[in-house]
């Protein structure tokens, strides 16, 4: 009889009792939610740090700008089938990362690295007089580079183990070498500056793992300076008033 009882005063309130459990069903469900975000969240207090250290790989698509000379032009418009352009290859440059807060947003970078470049220029049918004229002539300048850019990163909110961000700064940087093609004097056929100062802009991604943050980054550069130093009777070098450098860069942080 008793048991009746209770089961009639169930049917009754049947409607409370279903959507007493659905309630208490969907708070279980988000408390457990939200302890598996928290216990899937890679370093969690990673953003508090007032200062952090990591290093760079980085494989760069570089090349000169070229500004042609009034003789270049001359010739063209006498009817001359020299040509003078830049050609795109691949560099290689690492470096350390020193990374300080200084708002909930915005980071300031110094990144110092050194970098392995061979920018090269076709020259068609330049004539030389010491040299067979050839359809076509390359004529690559390595360079051996001190970088030292300083950046400002400025982040976006971070959602989960992802946050996208952009980076903009100035990159001095000193050339190694002798600031040519690796030729002796007298044959020297190009000659670039050992100085450069160039504008770096780019967008990249924060991706956090558990013992560490991983940050592809995708950067410009746009040389400021003008690099081509004349070389006396260069047929060469006669053909250009300017040279700046230009990269496209691919970098992988680790940090």
């Amino acid at each position: 009889m008793a048991f009746t009882h209770i089961w009639n005063k169930l049917y009754l309130y049947r409607q409370k009792v279903t959507l007493a459990g659905v309630l208490a069903l969907l708070l279980m469900g988000g408390s457990t939610a939200q302890a598996q975000k928290i216990h899937d969240l890679n370093k969690p207090g990673y953003d508090e740090r007032p200062v952090h250290y990591g290093f760079y790989l980085s494989l760069p698509l570089t090349k000169y700008n070229v500004h042609h000379s009034q003789a270049y032009v001359d010739q063209l418009k006498d009817g001359g089938d020299d040509a003078v352009n830049a050609k795109s290859s691949l560099g290689f440059y690492t470096g350390l990362v020193l990374n300080v807060r200084i708002a909930d947003y915005l980071d300031a970078r110094f990144v110092p690295g050194v970098g392995f470049y061979g920018r090269t220029i076709a020259f068609t049918n330049v004539e030389v007089p010491t040299l067979e004229t050839q359809p076509t002539m390359n004529e690559t300048v390595s360079n051996t580079m001190i970088e030292l850019p300083v950046l400002l990163k400025y982040k976006a909110k971070r959602r989960s183990n992802f946050r996208p961000y952009i980076v903009a700064g100035v990159k001095p940087s000193y050339d190694l070498g002798k600031g040519n093609n690796g030729a002796t004097q007298s044959e020297i056929n190009l000659e670039v500056e050992n100085m450069d100062i160039a504008l770096e802009y780019g967008i990249g991604i924060d991706i956090f793992y558990p013992y560490f943050k991983f940050a592809p980054e995708l950067r410009f550069s746009h040389g400021l300076l003008n690099q081509h130093k004349p070389v006396p009777n260069s047929f060469y070098s006669a053909n250009i008033q300017k040279l700046t450098n230009h990269n496209v860069s691919l970098i992988f942080f680790f940090e």
